[in-house]
């Protein structure tokens, strides 16, 4: 499973929308986080410690081998 997959997943088994995290992590509109579900951005250091926090996960679980 890839990094994107992964965000999509976690946010669908949270119910979140992209916009609820899109606003977690800062960006101005939901096309912000679109854009890294997407594979339109690279996940930057900031985004993946928020990321860690919202879920309660490790970092591993984002970055861990594709499946």
């Amino acid at each position: 499973m890839s990094l994107y997959d992964r965000l999509r997943q976690i946010r669908l088994e949270h119910e979140l929308r992209q916009e609820d995290v899109s606003n977690y992590l800062g960006f101005r509109s939901k096309n912000g986080y679109w854009s890294l579900e997407n594979g339109k951005a690279n996940l930057k250091a900031e985004h993946l410690r928020r990321l860690m926090q919202l879920y309660k996960l490790p970092a591993e679980y984002f970055l861990g081998p594709d499946i």
